[in-house]
């Protein structure tokens, strides 16, 4: 889908958030939080590169790095961070260079770290709001309010079925219906119970809704993101975008009845849960059946990934 770049009139309209205040894009793979990204991009002034999973890896083993306030072990950081993949492909896609000795004269702490790297990718791609998109963010919600007290989550929930359609079309994609369904269910009753402690700074999305009514979902973004009333960013986006809503729903021609049943018996619950219509053919599968369906997908998906290590020209993409 494409989104027109909106003008800087449009885009500066609103007002931005503190700078300690970031925004974290999340939802489960192949949920549409690559469209929700251009959005936030384009139409809300947002700093977003490439996925930030160092956000998540680093913090998670950041105590393992003892007192920051000692030099060696705030240099050791620096160090691991400045040979992390994410500002290697940052510096490929994007006009964006890493100031580390600004970092390293910043106040030691991981979360100050983090704020002064998102603060850059805004700074140099001329935007005012910082934050970061990640898929895996949704699973370690706990993590991000604990270094990031006042940062807000905007969470892209879809159809579970849909995405596991997708899934299967990427090398790295869960490879048949139970596995997706158990990895769904999973992210969502993860995201779901760390959103808990953030309830004013957790916005739930659906794909369904940006595609089937999009004023009244981009209405609810524009107020959760600038605090005020919709207005010009709601009126540009539907002058504007470009929506498919033939996209809504794709399961319920390309499942086949069995696939339905079997995902439904997976994640049924979550599905009525959220709202999506069931077939009503789910159907719990036996022991076995659900170890060879983990085992096929664990397998696919390792092979593939080994594939694309030692062949690089191999797309993501089948």
């Amino acid at each position: 889908m494409n989104v027109p770049i909106p003008s800087n009139a449009t885009a500066r309209a609103a007002h931005c958030l503190n700078p300690d205040a970031p925004i974290f894009l999340t939802g489960f793979a192949r949920s549409g939080t690559t469209w929700a990204n251009r959005i936030l991009r384009d139409y809300f002034d947002a700093g977003f590169v490439n996925e930030g999973q160092f956000i998540v890896s680093f913090g998670l083993r950041i105590a393992q790095y003892g007192d920051l306030c000692v030099d060696g072990n705030w240099n050791r950081l620096l160090r691991d961070l400045r040979d992390d993949p994410f500002f290697a492909i940052l510096g490929r896609n994007y006009p964006v260079r890493m100031d580390w000795q600004r970092i390293a004269a910043a106040q030691r702490t991981f979360s100050a770290l983090v704020l002064d790297m998102l603060g850059q990718i805004a700074e140099q791609t001329g935007k005012h709001r910082i934050g970061s998109k990640y898929p895996v963010f949704g699973r370690y919600l706990e993590l991000l309010n604990a270094h990031f007290p006042k940062c807000r989550v905007v969470h892209v929930i879809r159809d579970g079925r849909d995405c596991a359609l997708s899934h299967r079309h990427m090398t790295w994609g869960h490879q048949n219906a139970y596995a997706a369904a158990v990895h769904w269910r999973e992210y969502l009753d993860k995201a779901q119970r760390g959103s808990q402690a953030m309830p004013d700074r957790y916005l739930e999305i659906r794909y369904e809704d940006l595609l089937g009514n999009p004023e009244v979902t981009i209405a609810a973004l524009e107020k959760f993101i600038t605090g005020a009333p919709p207005g010009l960013v709601t009126e540009r986006f539907m002058r504007v975008a470009k929506l498919k809503p033939e996209k809504i729903a794709g399961w319920r021609q390309a499942m086949t009845p069995r696939e339905q049943a079997i995902f439904e018996g997976a994640a049924g619950d979550v599905l009525q849960r959220l709202g999506y219509p069931l077939t009503g053919t789910g159907r719990a599968l036996p022991w076995f059946e659900r170890s060879l369906y983990t085992m096929h997908d664990r397998c696919s998906r390792e092979a593939w990934h080994w594939a694309r290590r030692c062949v690089p020209a191999i797309s993501e993409y089948k």
